[in-house]
């Protein structure tokens, strides 16, 4: 190698050191790779002559401008090579998001209390029917709401029916169908009883809610539903009283008997069938067990 080509060579190597000296660690593989090569060319040149020198002189400007001055831009400036994306970039396709539900929540608020609930009617006996509008599907779709909200405060629930159908074997006397809602009761040792009925009146310009009680007994449950019925749905108040429901007189837990309104009034038995409306008496209701057990 000339003495010019010797000099270039030397300066270059200068220039080099000089640059790499100051690399942050993470190129220190970048100045590694640099020596080695230059090592290998300059073995290969003394082999191959002055076509040898020129190639020396391209790896030089080739490493010294895309393994240290590249990787220094990149640190320092960025530079387009550090916003160039992959042509294809890896596609992240996040977690689906989870639905919510954990099934029924319980409050512990009823916890170990034990409640019958009975949807009036059903079956063969639909009960009160007018506008449109039969007792046993009210009874039964407000009772079915009442019972998820006494479930979900840990409550133990027992339906006397959960379907259209009777209690009783189908063709039982009205007197066998009643006492088989009050032996569940019994059976089950319930802490209260909760009937759920519609009401009729010949005279279509009556309506409201009321609840019954049996005499001597359950007043103070009786009071907390039916005003707790009120205040959510702002139903006309018929208060409370005493009766001799079978149901009422021949359970011996506290009972009561809620007559949500009259399906013979059109405008009460429209909204009897409306779900929000139905909500609202079960979550009346509901409040009042609630007080009841808690006062």
């Amino acid at each position: 190698m000339d003495s010019k080509k010797i000099l270039i060579v030397t300066m270059l190597l200068v220039l080099v050191f000089n640059i790499a000296g100051p690399i942050q660690v993470s190129h220190a593989a970048a100045l590694d790779s640099v020596i080695g090569t230059l090592a290998a060319s300059t073995v290969s040149s003394t082999n191959s002559g002055a076509s040898g020198g020129s190639d020396v002189f391209s790896k030089l400007f080739s490493l010294l401008f895309d393994k240290i001055l590249g990787p220094i831009l990149n640190i320092f400036g960025g530079g387009k090579a550090a916003t160039i994306l992959p042509e294809n970039p890896v596609k992240v396709t996040p977690l689906p998001p989870g639905d919510g539900t954990t099934g029924v929540v319980d409050s512990g608020v009823l916890r170990g209390k034990v409640v019958v609930v009975d949807p009036g009617h059903g079956g063969s006996n639909p009960g009160a029917v007018a506008n449109s509008t039969r007792e046993t599907d009210n009874n039964l779709a407000v009772s079915l709401k009442l019972r998820d909200k006494l479930t979900k405060a840990g409550a133990r629930v027992i339906m006397t029916r959960d379907s259209d159908r009777t209690v009783a074997p189908e063709g039982s006397s009205l007197g066998q169908e009643l006492a088989a809602r009050v032996n569940i009761a019994e059976a089950n040792n319930a802490d209260i009883f909760v009937s759920v009925h519609s009401n009729s009146n010949p005279d279509p310009s009556i309506y409201g809610t009321m609840t019954f009680y049996p005499s001597g007994k359950s007043s103070k449950l009786a009071l907390e539903v039916q005003n707790s019925i009120i205040r959510e749905t702002g139903a006309v108040d018929k208060g409370t009283s005493s009766a001799t429901f079978y149901v009422l007189r021949n359970t011996s837990m506290p009972s009561i008997l809620v007559e949500m309104g009259f399906v013979t009034n059109a405008s009460e038995a429209s909204r009897l069938q409306e779900d929000n409306y139905r909500n609202k008496i079960a979550q009346g209701i509901f409040n009042g067990v609630v007080k009841y057990f808690n006062n």
